[in-house]
């Protein structure tokens, strides 16, 4: 697996880790007594996601991870257009004969 696809293959595992983060937040937010009108229930689930939102922020685990999601998306982004840049100048060369 070269540098890049396991810079990117490393940002999805963290992706998914912090996905699962913010679910169980959301889901320990969550009242089981909701009333069974929509739109209170739309209002009550946008309140669960700003609470459960405010929960993570304040969960160290959570910030580790979106730091370490940030580096690695940069290492990704780096990677991806180091290699991109390398091919564009190979375009421009003069080839030798």
């Amino acid at each position: 697996m070269t540098e890049q696809y396991k810079h990117w293959h490393e940002v999805s595992d963290r992706l998914d880790a912090l996905a699962l983060k913010l679910k169980l937040h959301l889901a320990q937010a969550k009242d089981d007594d909701r009333l069974s009108d929509s739109l209170s229930r739309l209002r009550d689930g946008v309140e669960d996601a700003f609470e459960a939102a405010g929960n993570a922020v304040q969960d160290e685990a959570v910030r580790t991870d979106v730091q370490e999601l940030g580096r690695l998306l940069t290492d990704a982004f780096a990677e991806t257009l180091e290699r991109a840049g390398t091919e564009v100048r190979q375009l421009f060369e003069p080839h030798e004969r």
